[in-house]
């Protein structure tokens, strides 16, 4: 991973979230995010696992709120 991967710094989780559900819908995003938690714990980048755990718990419950929401908003 390069230094400059780590965009947990410019962007909240919260915005994040929108941007993957934008983009790819709700359960291919959690599963996006749940492979950068992976990548950046392998990489021992923990301050950038905590933002993606982050963003796959907002995730998560999501999904939990409203399991019937339309997975993409374009």
């Amino acid at each position: 991973m390069r230094d400059d991967d780590d965009i947990s710094h410019e962007i909240s989780a919260s915005e994040m979230v929108d941007a993957l559900v934008r983009t790819c819908g709700r359960r291919l995003a959690r599963q996006k995010a749940h492979l950068h938690v992976l990548r950046c714990v392998e990489a021992r980048r923990t301050d950038e696992a905590a933002f993606w755990l982050a963003v796959r718990a907002l995730l998560d419950r999501r999904m939990e709120i409203d399991p019937e929401e339309t997975d993409r908003f374009h």
